[in-house]
């Protein structure tokens, strides 16, 4: 899990030090409070976060439901009693794998999973666009073995799919909001369908993907002859070199990503057809 906006500029070592007791504080509090012993969990600090094990005996059930509802509770009261600079919110991510230790910590590719999930920018975006003391994101495995299954009366439909790519991932992944001692919704920004990845065998409508979300480049697989579909959110050109390898026939400007205009000439010189609209 970690901090978000650690590093903020407004924060100096004090502010960080200070965050820091009371991260590892009410997370103690918060796993003791949902059933898990805090001694049977293993911690490895991460300066703004810290990657945390749990032993195999305790229930993934307790991990998606009670803990980070209660965590996020703990840290809402927590806040209401620091500083603006010492107030402070967790993205978490939970995954189940294996986990080698050797000499220097521990490592493998679920670990490295681990540290994907929880800096995949649908999150990072969610939290951005909301108000949430708390945004949870889930593996696949978890979601397919726990989730999915309503174990221990687990909702999920109260979790919405994303695509997580950072780095060398790319995989699906469902994140939840919580604040005020509630699920709140998935920002709209976020909440977009992942193409090649719909359960039921979906034909990709709708894609939304981990490059754009929010205020950069979300693009979708229309139906039949319409071809792709690239909507842009942000005055931002770079986005355009994007475009050119997605093989993209139309793309919607919306708000400021008009000022776009002009630089889809050259991509349209190219093997891909662009009809674009403008919405205010």
């Amino acid at each position: 899990m970690d901090v978000v906006s650690f590093t903020r500029p407004d924060r100096d070592n004090v502010d960080q030090l200070a965050i820091r007791a009371a991260l590892y504080d009410t997370l103690r509090d918060a796993f003791e409070d949902s059933g898990i012993p805090w001694r049977q969990t293993v911690r490895e600090d991460r300066g703004d976060g810290v990657l945390i094990f749990v032993s195999a005996e305790v229930s993934k059930v307790l991990l998606l439901g009670p803990m980070p509802a209660r965590l996020a509770e703990l840290l809402e009261r927590g806040n209401t009693g620091r500083t603006t600079r010492q107030r402070f919110r967790l993205r978490v991510a939970v995954h189940a794998g294996e986990v080698h230790h050797d000499a220097h910590g521990y490592a493998g590719y679920d670990v490295n999973l681990a540290f994907r999930l929880v800096d995949a920018r649908p999150l990072r975006e969610a939290m951005e666009h909301s108000t949430a003391a708390l945004g949870l994101v889930v593996s696949e495995g978890v979601h397919d073995g726990v989730l999915r299954h309503g174990y221990g009366g687990l909702d999920a439909a109260a979790f919405e799919r994303v695509r997580v790519q950072v780095k060398s991932a790319d995989v699906p992944g469902w994140i939840q909001l919580f604040a005020g001692g509630a699920v709140l919704p998935v920002p709209r920004q976020v909440a977009r369908s992942v193409p090649g990845m719909e359960p039921d065998g979906g034909n990709g409508n709708g894609l939304g993907n981990g490059d754009g979300l929010g205020g950069g480049l979300g693009s979708g697989i229309g139906r039949g002859d319409e071809g792709p579909v690239a909507v842009l959110l942000a005055d931002e050109a770079s986005l355009l070199d994007e475009l050119a390898g997605l093989g993209v026939r139309t793309v919607v400007l919306v708000g400021g990503a008009a000022g776009l205009a002009a630089g889809l000439a050259p991509i349209a010189r190219q093997p891909i057809y662009i009809d674009h609209e403008f919405i205010e």
